[in-house]
């Protein structure tokens, strides 16, 4: 009998996601050929700018990394770090880009995973067949077939702009622009002028914050927020609705008014689109004939955008713009058309540490690709179908279009669910020595507090102290703990002349 054939994975994507894999599946120690395909030249994902540090002036086409100038990690380094590596003593807590994508190559470097990959390598198609994946990559002849396929190339790269009534009117105004902050890196174009950012994650509160303090005027726009001129920048509600005509207006969820803004900023986030699409990119509402789609290889295999089906399981992978579905737990395919080991999505779920998650995420296919019989399809189904009536009820209750608000939650991890879902994947593959520290979802919970004590630690000159000798993941902890402490006692000294001014 001869020997059986070697296995083969394609890896789709050379950001955390795909290291991540790629470090797990050494890990296991099969003995698989393993590509992983990276359409740039280098390692790193969306931390990697390259040249995008000054993205085309024109929008013509989306820059390779959202990245701005002044972004830093808004989790500790040893929250986001990948499991048993850490980054060097010394570093700052809450670090720029450049920092973590050097990180990045430290742990391709160290882990030998470079040896994986074929650089400048686009995939355009992804093709199920026979039993195994067709893929061909831009600029070769011929079709490589892998037994599994593993999408890991993120989901940054088609901006998510909302369907504001009157927007595209207004942005066609001479003088008026509209932009996603895709584009933004640094605050000087927006001197002297009045700016609207729209969006409360991370993004929208950075690039308000840090134009507001060159801009004539600085307003920031967020679902739940009150009409308030006292901070900088101006606090609005939503945007229901923009006008043209005259000096132009925004009309806010309130029904409050503000005229002759200057540029609209659209930190809305990003979609995830399977299909080649045409992407608006709000230079004047212009349309670009670009391929866009997060994972666009992979148009044959799912369905486009579509209402949800009265199914529970429809025949095929579909995507909402928000969500893939169904995978089971966020990574397998649940479709007549794909058998749940043929691929395995990396990187999908959001509001998490998203490098171990990675890892727990890639413990959890390799193991189901190398024991197929593992996977419970009927018991996944039952998971899915209770996630799915969670989240039907919350989008019920909370009113508007049900169908977008439970795409938008169905891979959002909230808090301590995360870590559950980590230890539940590490466990079913057999990882225990990275299950989650009892310290690490409390800690997780106090990320705001420890980023702004980190910021006036750095200000007074004390944050290089307190990092200069952490080299361990308790050391890493410890520092955590002194930030906090730190921030306990500045709360009581406030609260202490407070009391005193009242006394008197």
């Amino acid at each position: 009998m001869g020997s059986q054939r070697q296995k083969r994975v394609a890896v789709v994507g050379g950001g955390p996601a795909g290291l991540a894999f790629l470090r797990v599946f050494k890990e296991f120690g099969l003995d698989w050929e393993v590509v992983l395909f990276e359409a740039r030249d280098e390692i790193g994902g969306v931390w990697y700018r390259a040249d995008d540090a000054q993205p085309d002036p024109e929008r013509s086409k989306l820059p390779a990394s959202p990245i701005y100038d002044s972004l830093t990690t808004n989790l500790p380094v040893n929250i986001m770090a990948f499991h048993d590596y850490q980054f060097p003593p010394g570093t700052e807590l809450f670090p720029q880009a450049a920092v973590v994508q050097q990180y990045l190559l430290d742990f391709a470097e160290d882990f030998h995973l470079r040896k994986f990959v074929q650089f400048l390598s686009r995939v355009e198609d992804a093709s199920w067949r026979d039993g195994a994946w067709n893929i061909r990559v831009a600029g070769q002849p011929e079709a490589q077939r892998f037994d599994h396929l593993v999408a890991a190339n993120g989901h940054y790269n088609k901006p998510y702009q909302p369907d504001i009534p009157g927007l595209r009117d207004w942005a066609a105004v001479e003088g008026r622009n509209v932009m996603h902050s895709t584009w933004y890196r640094e605050p000087s174009p927006y001197a002297g002028k009045r700016v609207l950012v729209v969006g409360g994650g991370p993004s929208g509160r950075d690039l308000s914050a840090e134009i507001a303090q060159v801009a004539l005027e600085a307003f920031h726009s967020v679902k739940g927020f009150g009409r308030s001129d006292i901070p900088n920048p101006k606090q609005r509600p939503a945007p229901a609705s923009f006008r043209a005509e005259g000096n132009g207006k925004v009309i806010y969820t309130d029904g409050s008014i503000d005229e002759a803004v200057d540029v609209v900023i659209l930190a809305t986030g990003y979609e995830l689109r399977l299909v080649h699409v045409f992407a608006d990119h709000l230079k004047g509402l212009k349309k670009t004939n670009q391929r866009s789609s997060s994972v666009p290889f992979l148009s044959q295999v799912i369905a486009q955008p579509q209402p949800p089906t009265s199914e529970e399981f429809p025949p095929h992978l579909w995507n909402s713009g928000a969500h893939i579905y169904p995978l089971a737990h966020h990574v397998f395919p649940i479709s007549g058309d794909l058998p749940p080991s043929s691929i395995a999505f990396i990187g999908l779920p959001s509001y998490v540490a998203p490098f171990p998650l990675c890892e727990a995420q890639a413990a959890a296919a390799v193991h189901v690709f190398a024991n197929p019989k593992t996977f419970k399809t009927e018991q996944e189904k039952i998971w899915i179908e209770a996630r799915n009536k969670d989240l039907r009820d919350i989008a019920r209750r909370a009113g508007g279009d049900e169908s977008r608000t439970v795409g938008r939650l169905w891979h959002r991890l909230l808090e301590a669910a995360q870590f559950e879902y980590r230890d539940e994947l590490l466990r079913f593959a057999g990882v225990t020595k990275w299950l989650t520290d009892d310290w690490l979802p409390a800690m997780y919970a106090e990320k705001v507090v420890l980023r702004q004590e980190w910021g006036d630690a750095v200000r007074s000159g004390e944050g290089e102290d307190l990092v200069k000798d952490a080299r361990t993941k308790d050391d890493w902890y410890r520092v955590l703990l002194k930030l906090l402490d730190r921030a306990e006692r500045r709360r009581k000294e406030v609260d202490s002349m407070l009391g005193g001014q009242t006394s008197a």
